[in-house]
């Protein structure tokens, strides 16, 4: 694992694949980590030179004292420059397409393709969506134990389908685990949560001229798929694709999403 600094920050990132393929960046959602990331860049580094980094305030990354979405940006366009490219195509999943479409109106140039997974283009207030979720319940990101949040997030997570022996499967997965792995404080989580209040990407997407791929879960509460829709309606090129799962269909339907995003990216 090594690091790298850019716009500022020492970023720790991992790559996938041959150095002879297509870049691939992968953008990790909020409290998240770049392991999260780790399955869908394997998958994809046949094909793809996938690079996967911690956001600044997240995992081992630099963890400043307040930053904004546009700073998340501006971090991801400076880590395609200093890793050699004029170019690249980048995959954000949650927050991580908050940060890759916010990259991409900064600097249209600088983006291939781009692929934003469970995505809302503005924030109502609340900044996490998952913030949102927790307040409807008396609840709060900060404070809340994992066992309440657990609670809260199931239903908005999985398809109302999932047997609960898919269940037990993927959860595991969900965690964010190992050596490398990095817990929040509160004030660290409070940061992370604050970059996205208020933002509103909505309008400059009539900058952003690559393809892009919209996808989303019907029965995602977090971010709803009418979000979805609205990106897909206001990007100049854009394609839609949903389907029957929650926030992490990126795992309940781990093998149908793949192949969608692997054909899109190579169109």
């Amino acid at each position: 694992m090594p690091y790298v600094r850019a716009n500022g920050i020492r970023f720790a990132f991992d790559t996938f694949g041959s150095l002879n393929n297509r870049p691939l960046f992968l953008v990790h959602g909020l409290t998240g980590q770049r392991m999260n990331m780790f399955d869908a860049a394997k998958r994809l580094s046949d094909e793809f030179f996938v690079v996967t980094y911690d956001c600044r305030g997240h995992g081992q990354t630099d963890h400043p004292a307040a930053y904004t979405l546009a700073d998340h940006g501006r971090d991801l366009l400076a880590l395609i420059d200093v890793l050699g490219y004029e170019k690249a195509s980048v995959l954000g999943a949650s927050m991580g397409s908050y940060v890759a479409l916010q990259a991409a109106e900064l600097d249209p140039s600088k983006i291939d393709r781009l692929v934003l997974v469970t995505a809302k283009a503005y924030d109502d207030g609340s900044g996490s969506s998952v913030q949102r979720l927790l307040r409807e319940e008396g609840l709060d990101m900060t404070t809340s134990s994992p066992a309440e949040k657990s609670r809260v997030l199931q239903k908005a997570l999985w398809s109302p389908g999932i047997t609960p022996e898919k269940l037990a499967e993927l959860s595991p997965r969900t965690k964010t685990t190992g050596e490398n792995a990095v817990a929040l404080t509160p004030e660290e989580t409070a940061a992370v949560n604050a970059a996205l209040v208020g933002f509103d990407l909505r309008p400059d997407m009539a900058r952003v001229s690559c393809p892009a791929l919209v996808v989303a879960g019907t029965y995602d509460r977090i971010n709803p798929p009418a979000f979805g829709r609205e990106i897909a309606a206001g990007l100049p090129s854009a394609e839609y694709a949903e389907f029957p799962g929650g926030h992490l269909l990126t795992l309940e339907f781990e093998d149908d999403y793949i192949r969608r995003v692997r054909a899109f990216l190579n169109k």
